[in-house]
């Protein structure tokens, strides 16, 4: 399983009053400021709806409200979840929710070699928990740097997701495959911390491999990785 994600606040009572207090000041002056504008702009019945800041979907369905102000660029709402941080990230641990954790495969790179006087022929393994992807059967012969071009969907809950784990094999029919390398993602810690969650599109990720018998890497994967609600991704 994932490991456990908690908030742990060390502070005294006052100066946990005095940190709530100067937030809420903030919050409200700036929703407050938002209103103003609105009504100045002649914008009947503007209402942010400060519980879907939480999500991207729900930041950019906020950010529309305020197309007519002319602030949209401003990326108010991001501001806004930046304030609510600690009280969004509470609430989140405390939901299941289910996503498809999708990860996207481009290519390795330098993979280092595991047979005598040819390069590997590397194959993937991915695994998220009990599920897991082998590309065994399409291995590739004598290539240091291979090309994937492929994607793999794990079913998921957060809180609790366990980590992702690629191998980078070499395979051998004779003497059994050989590891090249490995890398390992904390699901959890990006899905719980705002600023990945803010992110419109996730990064290609060049990520070093390692064996355990070495302290250098044996190779990089060229990656991405989506999280998203289970009833938004599409069926391929």
């Amino acid at each position: 399983m994932g490991k456990f994600k908690a908030i742990v606040e060390v502070e005294t009572i006052a100066e946990k009053k005095a940190y709530v207090a100067k937030k809420e000041k903030l919050f409200e002056e700036l929703c407050d400021a938002l209103e103003s504008l609105a009504k100045f702009k002649g914008i009947k019945d503007f209402k942010l709806n400060l519980c879907k800041l939480d999500t991207q979907e729900g930041k950019e369905q906020q950010e529309v409200i305020m197309e007519p102000m002319g602030i949209r660029h401003l990326n108010i709402t991001q501001v806004l979840a930046d304030i609510q941080s600690d009280e969004i990230l509470k609430k989140m641990l405390l939901l299941n929710v289910e996503v498809i954790v999708r990860v996207y495969m481009i290519s390795g790179y330098d993979l280092a070699s595991r047979d005598i006087g040819s390069d590997s022929d590397p194959y993937l393994v991915l695994q998220i928990g009990h599920k897991s992807f082998s590309e065994r059967d399409n291995y590739q012969v004598d290539e240091r740097n291979p090309g994937f071009y492929k994607n793999y969907d794990f079913e998921q809950t957060f809180p609790g997701c366990p980590q992702l784990v690629v191998h980078a094999m070499d395979y051998d029919d004779l003497f059994g495959d050989d590891l090249i390398g490995t890398t390992v993602v904390d699901l959890e810690d990006r899905y719980f911390t705002p600023e990945w969650r803010a992110l419109r599109n996730p990064p290609v990720e060049l990520r070093s491999i390692y064996h355990p018998s070495s302290a250098v890497s044996q190779g990089v994967l060229k990656m991405w990785i989506e999280i998203n609600p289970a009833r938004d991704v599409p069926k391929d």
